[in-house]
């Protein structure tokens, strides 16, 4: 099989996932005291962490995506007002097993049946999308793969893990939710045996690690399953028409395909009864759940109410994935949307209505509110009348601001990172235990284009427009990344 990389030697394609600010890093180490503009609050003690997919070797292939890359982990440890930069690539098998062969070995995204014979059945599981903290371990997170767990100290690789045998499933999500009243972890794994199906399976992990409930369900169609929601009763999956199909795969074609011909289908169903208790909607448009804020729940006379709050799009991420139909479409925007289930009535119909009437991506709440109703909403976004867009990037338009929804007063404030630059995920950290919802502060790696360089900024939650309360400056640039989350030093305990 002779691939792209054999004709073009070891060097990375001039495409735009491999050039310009987009380019791999591949930097593994440290930086002690990095630069500091501002003031870091004295009360953040402990760790940000964040994942990135940046690619360790030239792919095989010149087309590869941005998603593609292996799994490289930034760790920030803020101190009495100092800062320490770590950065560590995970030590997954696929980049061992590249990492001895000095070349990549694995193929398109996903798709086994594009590796190189001599990998033919081994792990391709790149580890680059989230990290998760929970019953005192630290893992890096695909979907694709199991979690590998990471010294939370020095971000070495532990190794892969199925807790204990307790994880019957060869993927896992990259997007658990985290119940902040029980400790407990909600989880799924789609997917599962590393093929193409309709399985999913949810799990329900207590504090101290262990599998309280695993049991399964199927979705209408194998669907790229990103994100799900869940509440203080229930849990809510949006199935969405970016399908897979294993022929498809077989060919070598794409993992995923966007078919709108197919429709968007809404499973809930109790956490206390389980999936016995799934009740099936459908939306009355193709639509994607692109990320979610946070699911809750009220009574409005006398019934149950379950409101989704998420990004939401008409399209699938056609940045990455084609369209099957016309492969010329071009990826719709996100907006914030509300869709409310009346789980009383017994009609298969729901409310959608727009909460944030403004692009955005990458969304976070305070996660003290987690599960149940929330009013301050933070993500990314861009806003022309503060700053020109930038140019196109390997994942779709970067953004140049954060965004603050205040649903209490209807009102919005932005960050406006400045020319050049593109702010990415922000994560919300809550300046005491008891302080007000809202009240905190705003992390976000935020990149400096023009100087090929990177900051993580530190803004007053509650003030974004009034800019950083601290920038910390990173010597170099670190890659692109996508979900990050903050570890305090007490349960570190550093």
């Amino acid at each position: 099989m002779q691939t792209t990389s054999d004709l073009r030697g070891h060097l990375f394609p001039d495409t735009r996932v491999f050039t310009g600010y987009a380019a791999p890093v591949r930097i593994e180490g440290e930086v002690h005291d990095l630069e500091v503009v501002g003031t870091i609050p004295r009360e953040l003690d402990g760790a940000y962490y964040r994942n990135s997919a940046d690619h360790a070797h030239p792919p095989l292939f010149d087309n590869d995506i941005f998603l593609n890359g292996d799994g490289m982990v930034h760790m920030v440890r803020l101190e009495n007002g100092h800062a320490d930069l770590t950065t560590r690539y995970v030590q997954t098998t696929k980049l061992k097993l590249e990492r001895k062969a000095r070349r990549a070995l694995f193929g398109a995204y996903r798709n086994s049946f594009t590796d190189l014979p001599e990998v033919a059945g081994q792990d391709n599981n790149t580890a680059n999308t989230a990290v998760m903290w929970h019953h005192g371990k630290l893992y890096a997170l695909k979907e694709s793969g199991r979690p590998y767990e990471l010294d939370p100290l020095t971000l070495a690789t532990l190794g892969e893990r199925d807790f204990d045998g307790q994880l019957q499933s060869k993927t896992f999500t990259a997007h658990p939710k985290y119940d902040p009243e029980t400790g407990e972890c909600i989880a799924f794994g789609y997917n599962t045996q590393g093929v193409a199906d309709k399985r999913i399976e949810v799990y329900t992990i207590a504090a101290d690690g262990h599998f309280t409930r695993t049991e399964a369900f199927e979705a209408p169609y194998s669907s790229m399953v990103h994100d799900f929601l869940v509440s203080r009763n229930y849990i809510a999956f949006v199935i969405c028409p970016m399908v897979c199909d294993w022929e498809r795969v077989q060919r070598g074609e794409p993992y995923w395909h966007w078919d709108s011909t197919k429709k968007t289908q809404i499973a809930i169903f109790s956490r206390q009864e389980g999936v016995k208790s799934i009740r099936w909607y459908t939306c009355p448009v193709a639509a994607m759940q692109t990320h979610s804020f946070n699911a809750w729940e009220e009574s409005i006379e006398g019934s149950t109410v379950l409101h989704l709050d998420h990004f939401v799009t008409g399209s699938g991420w056609l940045s990455q994935f084609p369209d099957i139909h016309d492969p010329d479409a071009h990826e719709r925007p996100p907006f914030g949307e509300r869709w409310s289930f009346n789980l009383s009535d017994g009609q298969d119909w729901f409310e959608i209505r727009r909460l944030i009437n403004h692009v955005g991506e990458m969304p976070v709440i305070d996660p003290r509110y987690a599960m149940r109703r929330a009013t301050q909403f933070y993500f990314g976004t861009s806003n022309t009348a503060l700053g020109p867009m930038l140019p196109l990037g390997p994942k779709g338009p970067p953004f140049t601001c954060l965004g603050h929804y205040d649903e209490t007063r209807d009102t919005f404030d932005f960050y406006y990172a400045g020319p050049d630059s593109s702010p990415e995920e922000p994560y919300f950290v809550p300046r005491s235990a008891d302080a007000p919802e809202g009240d905190g502060w705003l992390m976000c790696m935020v990149g400096r284009r023009a100087e090929n360089r990177t900051d993580l900024v530190i803004l007053d939650a509650k003030k974004l427009s009034q800019g950083p309360v601290a920038t910390i400056k990173f010597p170099c640039r670190v890659h692109e990344g996508f979900h990050g989350t903050w570890v305090s030093a007490k349960a570190l305990s550093w």
